[in-house]
């Protein structure tokens, strides 16, 4: 495997691990909110707060690589 397919592979699965963990995260939110806690909704959420931002940089470094390697 080339170095670029190694780093689309590295960065696809940790994208995928990513937001694996926040969707469980979002999953106990909504079933705090579904128990009328929505203080505990909305804190379970904090725990996703940074990971958004994360997934996206993750994401947008993942294109730009298939882009630039295309070039070539």
């Amino acid at each position: 495997m080339d170095r670029t397919t190694a780093a689309l592979t590295a960065n696809i699965a940790t994208l995928a691990d990513l937001l694996a963990e926040a969707a469980k995260y979002a999953a106990e939110a909504a079933e705090a909110m579904a128990a009328g806690n929505r203080n505990l909704a909305v804190g379970t959420l904090l725990q996703i707060e940074q990971t958004v931002p994360d997934a996206k940089t993750i994401m947008d470094a993942t294109f730009a690589l298939h882009r630039v390697a295309g070039r070539g």
